[in-house]
């Protein structure tokens, strides 16, 4: 068959020479599968150049007289995407020669997010800010009260995006002291006056002359949303409401903002289900019967004009009139080496959208941005000691690829990664994917003589009227990494595709009954066995679960009376999902875009992506100023997830070399809890982490580590503030409970 190809020429667009060394790879759309298939890979010459040649049967397997739709993309050597050329379609030409391509050193190198794809050969770093003032703000009983206090202080504006906002449904966000009020010991009789105050109230109870706009998430398909519940409550108000409703692209940044110069991030939904302490008690009045770990920062400096215009850019999308202040300049704050004051960069995710901007200024993102995971890959492609994330999801390619490059290159020092997970995520497919990229880092990790430690967070606790402690799994909601104590993120992103830069729809779609399925049923020479070997898994793992598993009834029957009991609600829940009904042949279109790495101008149509919001702090690397932001950020988780106040060797800021030994003081400690657990003993200062298991049922993850289960809980008691009163029953439910 004919011999085809492809020529093309890298520029440094610093030097205007020759880009030699980046990653070159040509890719043809196949029509059929809906997929792209690689004609060839390799690198630039020492001129910036690559030459590709391919027969006709790498892109004619199944239409003989198809030409390719040929697309060059551009990686560093990390394989982070830098450009992706536009495709051009049914090519005839023996030999394509694409046009040169310009790309500036910063976006092959550094640690500052420029946005590469969007313009490679563009040197400067997006939204970089000095001067912030940064305070960690950790779990929910943290966050909740400095929300509800921040509110309380604005005296110009209040400007809120949330994924939900549960008004009118009994939310508490502050309660009065401990003295007042014992979350471990409620009172059984007006135990509502222990309340302080609710952030939903306040927001209503503001003077008409400060300026207040709530916007919240409408999901498609689904009436779980709060946009009407908070329409209704803030109607006849000085609230104004808007709901971001695009297709799949959920709005799950989450932050608020205080007169334009004070905002916080946060992790967390405003339900009480987040409302947990530091301790994660299992018993707990104002958690709802949940225990969620998260993490939440609120930044003070000129950052806080970003955020404020990323808000009125996402606000504006919903059509909905904006009245915001005139904002002016917010000055730097200034700090020393062991301040709290730190260069960041305000980063996002973004679908591609209409954000119809309507004055001078407005942000016009017709492609959308994925500046997160830039930013992820960019600092693990830098990392030089160690490596800390934690995360609710570990499934996005993209960042498994990042950590598995950075592994492979033996150029660069050996590296200590701790990643805190959680045993179970909560969509399907993702248990099982998270398990098998673990698996696959720590195969990495041993074979190129990296460290790596992986853990879970639990909480144990005596209740009364149990002999032995309770135990239970903490969810990891946060959405955060710390590396080298010089790099550090916090915000709304989960490292997910959907959150990153692509739904995962496949992953989500089959889940992990098909994942199962496929690891168990293979066809081979034998027909017959295949067929059998069929029928005994769909009998054992779909129809026996159904017909034998209690659980199956008792949820049935609960549905069931839920749906008598709460007609009226029933239907009104019924009627909000029926109204997005036009809105499915969009979604179709989304999922059926073909998925990308990151943002590209060149492509007609862009894959979705929820909208995210993070912060990056910098300390002391890209020419900004040291300071301990990073480092305050890890003394503070360590010491919650390790129960102790860190020693020495364990606190400092790592040194240029030696032994850190963080993921050995790790694993001691997971191992103290393990014992501690295993002799049924309770400790003081326990640790609340155990070592990872490649197990997502909670049962047999403790029996793995050789805990017994009997006093295991999939679910807290729920203390009743309308009754007042705890609910100690045991969940019959699956994990997760929210």
């Amino acid at each position: 068959m004919a011999n085809t190809g492809v020529k093309g020429k890298i520029i440094n667009a610093k030097t205007h020479q020759g880009y030699g060394g980046l990653k070159v790879t040509v890719v043809d759309f196949d029509p059929i599968f809906q997929e792209d298939d690689v004609l060839g890979n390799g690198e630039t010459n020492n001129q910036g150049e690559f030459s590709f040649s391919y027969t006709q049967d790498k892109y004619r397997d199944w239409i003989n007289d198809r030409n390719p739709d040929i697309v060059v993309r551009i990686f560093n050597k990390f394989g982070r995407l830098l450009h992706e050329t536009k495709e051009v379609e049914d090519v005839a030409d023996n030999i394509l020669i694409t046009e040169d391509i310009s790309i500036h050193p910063t976006s092959v190198e550094g640690w500052l997010v420029n946005h590469t794809t969007l313009n490679p050969a563009n040197p400067d770093p997006v939204f970089l800010y000095k001067g912030n003032k940064i305070t960690h703000i950790i779990d929910g009983d943290k966050m909740f009260p400095a929300v509800t206090e921040a509110a309380k202080s604005a005296t110009k504006s209040i400007n809120l995006m949330q994924l939900f906002f549960d008004v009118n449904n009994g939310l508490i966000t502050e309660f009065k002291s401990e003295s007042e009020f014992d979350p471990l010991n409620p009172p059984t009789s007006d135990c509502k006056s222990s309340m302080a105050a609710t952030l939903e109230d306040v927001l209503k109870a503001k003077d008409a002359d400060v300026a207040i706009n709530v916007m919240v998430t409408d999901i498609p398909l689904s009436a779980s949303d709060t946009v009407s519940a908070v329409k209704k409550f803030f109607d006849g108000t000085n609230v104004k409401t808007a709901a971001f409703q695009k297709g799949f692209a959920v709005l799950h940044s989450k932050a608020i903002i205080l007169d334009g110069v004070k905002a916080i991030l946060m992790g967390s939904p405003l339900k009480q289900y987040y409302f947990s302490g530091q301790d994660h008690a299992i018993r707990d009045a104002r958690h709802k019967g949940s225990l969620n770990h998260d993490a939440n920062v609120q930044i003070e400096g000129p950052a806080v004009e970003h955020i404020s215009r990323t808000f009125a850019t996402v606000w504006k999308s919903t059509e909905k009139p904006l009245t915001m202040p005139p904002q002016g300049s917010i000055p730097e704050i200034s700090g020393g080496v062991d301040s709290n004051v730190a260069s960041v960069q305000i980063l996002r995710t973004l679908p591609a959208a209409d954000y119809k901007p309507t004055a001078a200024g407005d942000e016009d993102i017709p492609n959308g941005e994925t500046g997160i995971l830039e930013a992820y890959q960019r600092a693990i492609e830098n990392a030089q000691r160690f490596v800390y994330i934690e995360n609710q999801y570990f499934t996005c390619p993209d960042i498994i690829d990042a950590l598995s490059f950075r592994m492979k290159d033996d150029s660069k020092p050996k590296l200590e990664i701790i990643l805190l997970l959680n045993m179970k995520p909560d969509l399907p497919g993702y248990p099982d994917r998270q398990v098998d990229n673990v698996n696959m880092l720590k195969i990495l990790a041993d074979s190129h003589h990296h460290k790596l430690g992986v853990y879970t967070r639990w909480s144990r606790s005596k209740l009364p009227g149990d002999e032995k402690f309770t135990i239970m799994p903490v969810y990891v909601h946060a959405k955060l990494a710390v590396i080298d104590d010089t790099w550090a993120t916090v915000g709304s992103a989960n490292l997910d595709g959907t959150s990153m830069n692509y739904h995962e729809i496949g992953l989500m779609f089959t889940g992990a009954v098909l994942d199962a399925y496929l690891s168990k049923v293979k066809p081979g020479e034998d027909f017959g066995k295949y067929i059998w070997d069929m029928f005994w898994y769909v009998f054992m793992y779909v129809v026996k679960p159904i017909i034998w598993d209690y659980k199956f009834y008792i949820a049935f029957v609960v549905i069931v009376i839920k749906l008598i009991k709460d007609f009226d609600e029933t239907m009104n829940l019924i009627r909000e999902t029926m109204k997005d009904i036009p809105d499915i042949p969009g979604i179709v279109s989304e999922v059926l875009t073909r998925t990308s790495q990151h943002v590209l101008p060149n492509r007609d149509h862009q894959p979705s992506r929820s909208i995210e919001m993070n912060v990056v702090m910098y300390s002391g690397i890209a020419d900004q100023p040291k300071n301990e932001t990073a480092h305050q950020l890890r003394q503070i988780l360590w010491e919650e997830h390790l129960g102790i106040n860190l020693p020495d060797n364990i606190i400092n800021s790592p040194a240029s070399s030696g032994e850190l030994n963080y993921v050995k003081f790790w694993d001691e400690q997971a191992n103290k809890n393990k014992e501690a657990m295993k002799a049924g003993t309770l400790l003081l200062d326990a640790p609340a982490i155990l070592p990872w298991q490649p197990e997502s049922d909670s049962k047999k993850y403790a029996h793995a580590l050789g805990i017994r289960n009997g006093f295991l809980r999939l679910k807290a008691p729920a203390f009743s503030f309308k009754e007042c009163k705890f609910d100690d029953g045991k969940s019959f439910l699956p994990w997760p409970i929210i």
